[in-house]
């Protein structure tokens, strides 16, 4: 089969817009810049529904969640949400995260709902976390993240579940200057929007950060400068129909702490993303198409991916809606293949319908098929179903399934780590498949107090696991294998109090039995107990002033050789603003000085930061 060219991807793309917007279809009545983000998620349906109607476990983090922690980057946000665990292990090719007990190539992450090429690119499927770091975090409104498989509308790799981050969209011109600096990283920022002119819009974002050295700490940590740029640009053709160009460049130069035949990482990726959006009466459409190039300059290694998705949410009648889309994706190259190919195709159809049997019960089943390939095909089912009990009550059901394809460098990787030890691939390798479920309810006892309670249980299929081959010294060669099944099931509590006088008290608790059920042994990255407290305070007559404290602690956590670790880390921000012009902020994470290597806790880290909006 020839390889794709620009050309030819550019044809297709004319061919299927075409097509979709000459087909009559008409949007929902809410006009393209209509809905309250606050209110709604985007991510778990692909279609705009609150938070309380969705019936898989949504949690929404806002843009003031991201000041209140002080973040510097989408990872520090994220150590505060429910059942997600990050463990800040540097060693190069980015940390490992899991949700649910599911490791970090089982999760998809998404930037306003597009996949980013060219992160899960090395064998430990780590790398996709990069993401995390790159983006300005000036320019993100919201991140949406769904907990459980969500293979029926996103295909592979979503199999414990999809982080979806939101950026701005242009209102007003702007103009933000900011700065931090910390014990991991210093960086500036900066983020135009020319606001609203007519019917053109952009956003520019750039970032310089450089990281330390962090000198005294495990080998394997990446210090040295990155750059990221990112610009977003709206054309309003009228009222009905808007076309987005989105164009990024990241480029980074890092040394690899300690000793390591691989000394530098010089690598950038680019990216170019056009979608088109329309609507008239009773349905809303879009086509994106996206290509994305990711080079790593240091091993001479390119990563090219192409995909073009159509999509169209139809209002059949009152109580029902129908999203129906087709997806093609292509990917080429490598970063450490050996032999084999170094292309994959693969294409996809899904359907979602939501119906509404009166105004108790919402109803939404969706199916997807999968082709790819090498694999064949896969179809992955999704039912769920909430029961609105009250006003103020509901419980909620969903079932639901996804699978993740071998990557080419799981299956024809020769890849060196460190020249301590190689990981090889496995071409016999099959695709990873899993199935869950979950019940959860939910209750706000008053405009002050919610609680929420959920209990799931996934199992894989042919989880693909790298083991160590026989023979070698401390450290042995591994290979990638299929093993036979793994488990998880856990109990989620989660409860909010508003205390008043500006006092917001917030925990989570999470029970978690990940098991690899062939060896009855656990998996990694994982706790037993995870508990969560945060207290925060805002000034509540100007608002000037914020503290947001919390406390995570972890009991039976999981290393791979060990259950017994467990350890707690206290932290603390301090904000002061000035209107909506100016802020400050100031924070310690792991206060008291916490070393548990197994948990990645290094010790003490500061951060300081300032904030200027013209």
């Amino acid at each position: 089969m020839q390889k794709f060219s620009k050309k030819s991807s550019l044809a297709l793309t004319l061919c299927i817009l075409s097509a979709i917007s000459s087909s009559g279809y008409a949007a929902e009545k809410d006009s393209l810049h209509q809905y309250n983000l606050d209110e709604y998620v985007v991510t778990a349906t692909r279609t705009a529904l609150t938070q309380k109607e969705v019936p898989q476990s949504v949690e929404v983090i806002t843009k003031d969640d991201i000041q209140n922690v002080g973040a510097i980057s989408v990872r520090d946000v994220l150590k505060t949400a429910t059942n997600l665990h990050i463990d800040d292990g540097g060693g190069g090719h980015g940390d490992q995260f899991t949700i649910r007990g599911s490791v970090t190539n089982d999760i998809l992450i998404l930037v306003n709902g597009r996949r980013i090429a060219g992160e899960n690119i090395y064998p430990n499927g780590s790398s996709n976390t990069r993401i995390l770091d790159r983006l300005n975090l000036s320019n993100v409104e919201r991140i949406e993240i769904v907990r459980g498989p969500g293979g029926a509308l996103y295909g592979s790799d979503a199999q414990g579940g999809v982080i979806n981050i939101i950026t701005k969209k242009s209102e007003k011109p702007e103009f933000i200057i900011g700065m931090t600096s910390g014990s991991r990283e210093m960086s500036n920022y900066y983020h135009w929007d020319t606001g609203r002119d007519n019917k053109f819009s952009a956003v520019l974002d750039a970032n310089f950060s450089k990281l330390r050295n962090f000198e005294g700490k495990a080998a394997g940590f990446t210090y040295g400068p990155k750059q990221s740029y990112t610009l977003d640009m709206d054309y309003d053709m009228d009222t009905k129909n808007r076309l987005n160009l989105v164009l990024d460049y990241d480029k980074e130069n890092l040394q690899y702490q300690g000793t390591s035949s691989i000394s530098k990482r010089i690598q950038n990726r680019k990216t170019a993303a056009l979608t088109y959006e329309g609507e008239s009466t009773n349905s809303k459409y879009s086509l994106t198409s996206t290509y994305s190039q990711f080079e790593n300059e240091t091993s001479d290694k390119k990563y090219k991916f192409w995909n073009v998705e159509a999509r169209d949410s139809i209002q059949t009648a009152a109580n029902n809606k129908v999203t129906f889309g087709t997806e093609f994706r292509v990917t080429e190259g490598s970063a450490y293949v050996a032999s084999g190919s170094d292309r994959a195709e693969q294409y996809a159809l899904y359907v979602q319908d939501e119906y509404r049997a009166g105004s108790k019960l919402l109803l939404i089943p969706s199916i997807r098929y999968d082709h790819h390939d090498s694999f064949g095909s896969h179809t992955s089912p999704n039912l769920g179903a909430t029961y609105f009990i009250d006003d103020n009550s509901r419980f909620k059901a969903n079932y639901g399934s996804a699978y993740r394809s071998p990557s080419v460098d799981e299956l024809y990787g020769d890849f060196s780590h460190g020249g301590m030890f190689t990981v090889y691939g496995n071409p016999d390798l099959k695709p990873e498949k899993t199935r869950g479920y979950e019940f959860s309810y939910e209750h706000e006892f008053n405009d002050d107090t919610s609680t929420k309670v959920t209990y799931f249980k996934n199992k894989k299929k042919d989880a693909i696991s790298m083991v160590e081959l026989p023979g070698g010294g401390m450290f042995k060669d591994r290979r990638f294998v299929n093993i036979d099944r793994t488990s998880s099931e856990g109990i989620e509590f989660e409860v909010k109090h508003n205390l008043g006088n500006g006092f917001m008290l917030s925990g989570n608790y999470n029970w978690l039995d990940a098991k690899d059920e062939s060896t009855g042994e656990r998996l990694s990255y994982s706790a037993r107990n995870t508990y969560v407290a945060k207290l925060q305070w805002t000034e509540p007559v100007h608002k000037e002033w914020s503290v947001t404290a919390w406390n995570k602690w972890y009991t039976d956590y999981h290393d791979g050789s060990t259950d017994s670790n467990s350890g707690n880390t206290f932290n603390f921000v301090v904000n002061k603003r000035w209107g909506d012009k100016y802020r400050v902020f100031a924070g310690i994470d792991n206060v008291f000085n916490k070393e548990i290597s197994e948990l990645s806790y290094y010790g003490r880290l500061w951060r300081v930061g300032a904030e200027m909006k013209f």
